[in-house]
């Protein structure tokens, strides 16, 4: 094969290479959108009935030169506020990051926060995960009975 052809040969397959990782942040961002879309609406619908409000909008997150939209949920209880906001897509160990912060001017300190992760490698859980801080951070399936126990600040 001739240094041209090689050279070629080369740039063909960064094209491809190319689309490909194109084509991969497409799934990965739709995936983070629908994913969290049905998270904030399965708890959205857990206060339904509750004298706490809720109100859903978007947010935009930033990956390197490209940006999109993803759901967000503010939850409200007296002077408490519950927020849950797109992080990142991509993190050390997994995609799809959500932060959780709790805003309960009646406690100090008076914010805490948590992350939900819908793909986290450093877990053994599939779906999405509740982290807490801590060193190591600590890790736990995400449900209702789980959910309910870290925004106990919020009650």
């Amino acid at each position: 094969m001739s240094e041209k052809d090689s050279f070629f040969k080369t740039v063909n397959a960064n094209i491809n290479a190319e689309k490909a990782g194109i084509e991969a942040f497409k799934k990965d961002v739709f995936e983070f959108q629908k994913g969290t879309t049905w998270l904030l609406d399965e708890i959205q619908s857990w206060f339904d009935g509750s004298p706490i409000t809720s109100q859903k909008s978007t947010a935009r997150v930033t990956e390197g030169s490209d940006s999109f939209e993803v759901s967000t949920l503010i939850l409200k209880n007296s002077g408490k506020t519950l927020t849950i906001a797109p992080e990142c897509l991509y993190f050390w160990g997994g995609r799809c990051s959500l932060e959780v912060s709790i805003h309960n001017l009646n406690r100090s300190p008076n914010t805490s926060k948590f992350t939900l992760h819908q793909h986290d490698k450093a877990s053994n859980i599939d779906g999405w995960v509740i982290v807490s801080a801590g060193n190591p951070a600590q890790r736990i399936e995400f449900n209702q009975e789980n959910f309910f126990s870290m925004i106990q600040s919020f009650a």
